[in-house]
C-alpha cells in the first residue's frame, strides 16, 4: 500500500507542472518536494527489486513518465570546464538576502563584505542580484560604490517598492558591458519583479533579465512548523497548516500572472537572451517548465546532482535558475556553496554562438 501511495503522489507532483495553478493549486505543493518523492520510489523501487515483485514495474513505468522532471531536477555532467577564453561570458546571479542588514539593522552582522570578496574571487562579467539593501542617505551612492568595488561598467536598479526614507530593496544588474537600454517588468497590482538591460557585447547586443518572482513569504515559524508538524496539537496544525496554503496559493497564482507577463516580453525581445534569476519555484512547476521551453538551462546543460539553491531548512530545492536562448552555448555551470544568504550563489560560462 505505501508503494502504491508513494507512486500515485509521485504521477500527480508530474501532472501539477502541467496544470496552470490558476485551474488546480490544491496539488502545486508537490513540485515543492518532488526530488524527496522520487528519492522515497527510487528506495521502494530497489526494495522490490531485491524481493522481486511486479510491484517494482509499476514504480519503473511512473518514472518513465517522469523522465523529463528527472532530468531538470537531476543531472550528470562528464566535462564541466571552468576555463574561460575572451569572447566567452561568464554571468553569477545570487539572491543577497538584503546583506542581512535590513532585518537586524547592524552592520556588524552584515554579509555584504564577504558578498563582495567572493564576487570580486568569482571575477564574472555579469552580476544579477535579486533583493539588493542598501542604506544612505545619499541614496544611490552605495550602489555606485558596489559597482566601483567589483571593476563593472554600468549597473541598473530597480526597487520592489517606492524607495523609503534612505533605503533601497530591489533587483540590480551590474555588468563589465556597455548598457544601451534597460527596463523593468511590473504589471498592475504587482510590485517590479524583472529587470532587463541590454548590453554590447563583441559587437553584438544581448538582452539580460534578472528575476524574482513572488515568494510564497513564510516566516520562520511556518519553517519551523512544516519540519516539526508533529509536536503541535491538533488544532494548530490545522490552522497552520491552512494558513500556510493560502499563502502558496497565493505565490502560486502570482507567480503565474508573472510568468505570462515575461513570456509576452520575451516574445517582443529582439535580442539573444539570458535570463537568470530567483523564481522560487522548482524544475516540475508550473513556472519553471513555461518560463524555460524555449529556453536552456545551464544546471540541464552542464550541471551535477541535485543542486539546490536554497539554503533555508527545506531540503534539495533548485529554485535559482540561469537560462539561456539558442544563441548561446552553456560551456560551464556551478552552485557555489558560499553561505552567506538564504539561497546559494549560481554561475555559467557561456559562449555566443
Amino acid at each position: 500500500m505505501v508503494s502504491i501511495i508513494s507512486a500515485a503522489t509521485l504521477l500527480v507532483a508530474s501532472f501539477a507542472g502541467n496544470i496552470s495553478p490558476k485551474l488546480i493549486t490544491v496539488i502545486q505543493p508537490l513540485t515543492l518536494v518532488y526530488p524527496i518523492i522520487v528519492i522515497i520510489n527510487l528506495g521502494l523501487l530497489f526494495y522490490w527489486i531485491a524481493v522481486r515483485s511486479k510491484i517494482s514495474w509499476i514504480i519503473i513505468i511512473i518514472l518513465l513518465i517522469n523522465s523529463n522532471d528527472l532530468l531538470t531536477s537531476f543531472q550528470v555532467t562528464f566535462f564541466n570546464s571552468s576555463k574561460v577564453v575572451k569572447e566567452d561570458i561568464k554571468l553569477l546571479s545570487y539572491n543577497v538576502k538584503n546583506f542581512n542588514e535590513r532585518d537586524n539593522n547592524t552592520s556588524d552582522r552584515s554579509s555584504r563584505p564577504g558578498i563582495l570578496r567572493f564576487l570580486n574571487d568569482e571575477d564574472p562579467d555579469i552580476i544579477c542580484t535579486q533583493e539588493y539593501h542598501s542604506k544612505n542617505t545619499n541614496l544611490y551612492e552605495p550602489l555606485k560604490q558596489f559597482r566601483d568595488t567589483l571593476g563593472m561598467q554600468s549597473y541598473y536598479y530597480e526597487s520592489y517598492f517606492n524607495p523609503k526614507h534612505n533605503q533601497l530593496l530591489g533587483l540590480a544588474t551590474f555588468s563589465k558591458y556597455e548598457a544601451i537600454n534597460k527596463g523593468k517588468l511590473k504589471f498592475e497590482g504587482s510590485r517590479s519583479f524583472g529587470i532587463y538591460t541590454d548590453l554590447v557585447v563583441s559587437n553584438d547586443t544581448l538582452r539580460v533579465f534578472n528575476i524574482h518572482l513572488a515568494s510564497i513569504k513564510l516566516t520562520p515559524a511556518d519553517l519551523d512548523f512544516v519540519i516539526n508538524a508533529e509536536s503541535d496539537n491538533g488544532n494548530n496544525i490545522k490552522n497552520k497548516t491552512t494558513d500556510i496554503y493560502f499563502k502558496l496559493r497565493e505565490a502560486y497564482l502570482l507567480r503565474e500572472m508573472q510568468v505570462k507577463y515575461l513570456i509576452k516580453v520575451l516574445e517582443k525581445t529582439p535580442y539573444k537572451v539570458i535570463m537568470a534569476g530567483d523564481f522560487n519555484d522548482t524544475p516540475s512547476s508550473w513556472v519553471y517548465k513555461n518560463v524555460s521551453k524555449d529556453l536552456t538551462d545551464a544546471f540541464v546543460a552542464k550541471g551535477v546532482g541535485l543542486s539546490p539553491t536554497y539554503a533555508g531548512p527545506l531540503p534539495f530545492l533548485r529554485i535559482d535558475y540561469i537560462l539561456v536562448d539558442d544563441g548561446f552555448d552553456v560551456t560551464y555551470y556551478n552552485r557555489h556553496k558560499f553561505e552567506n544568504s538564504d539561497h546559494y550563489p549560481i554561475s555559467a560560462i557561456i559562449k555566443v554562438l
